[in-house]
């Protein structure tokens, strides 16, 4: 039986962890998932996912996977809300971005892709938060590349700042402005993500691994 207050809490980011000294860094997993078992379904939702099948993934969910916070369910759920067969759907390159990232096992039963949605520390707001996902993250003084660095935020937790329509037509599509512990700038788009971005939550079920959810926001 899935114990869904505890993947509810998963989802929704209740779990915390203790602050530790700034800056803070959620860095990426060494390796891959522990288990062997799991990180056979992943690899074969991966391929299934490049492929844009959606068999294994119907095979790998719980009937009850969470595919939204509106109430939708299970494959015909996933379907619904992600429009699976349609060459635009969202699904297939998300879950790919997510499962890019590598996870992070919230328990010994419990896994949840990327690693970004995992653990924040207490005074973090999820809403504001981003974490810094490149190899090499800058933080810029200026929304531009020619713009001078003001420190390297690799792996850092960043809080983001004038989030506000009006505010986007100063910092453009490229660049997120944010604060760091070495001051605020910018740093690019495709260096930082939400911890409520796309995630999917695996559970332990009767000693196999299934898919309980893939969804964004809370």
């Amino acid at each position: 039986m899935i114990r869904t207050v505890f993947v509810a809490a998963c989802l929704a980011l209740g779990l915390s962890a203790q602050a530790s000294a700034a800056p803070v860094v959620i860095a990426p997993p060494a390796s891959g998932a522990a288990d062997p078992a799991l990180a056979a379904v992943i690899d074969t939702l991966v391929k299934a996912a490049e492929a844009r099948d959606f068999a294994p993934f119907e095979a790998a969910m719980t009937p009850e996977a969470t595919a939204s916070y509106g109430g939708d369910v299970g494959p015909a759920g996933f379907k619904a809300v992600y429009d699976v067969d349609s060459p635009q759907s969202p699904f297939w390159p998300a879950f790919l971005a997510a499962a890019k990232l590598g996870g992070v096992s919230e328990q010994d039963d419990l896994y949840t892709l990327p690693y970004t949605a995992g653990a924040l520390p207490d005074e973090a707001d999820p809403y504001l938060s981003v974490i810094a996902i490149g190899d090499r993250t800058a933080l810029y003084a200026e929304p531009r590349p020619d713009a001078k660095v003001i420190a390297d935020v690799t792996h850092q937790l960043l809080e983001q700042v004038d989030v506000e329509p009006e505010d986007y037509e100063k910092t453009g599509p490229d660049y997120i402005h944010v604060k760091a512990e070495a001051g605020t700038g910018y740093v690019k788009v495709t260096e930082a993500r939400s911890p409520l971005d796309y995630r999917a939550v695996f559970q332990k079920i009767d000693g196999a691994w299934k898919l309980v959810a893939f969804v964004a926001g809370d």
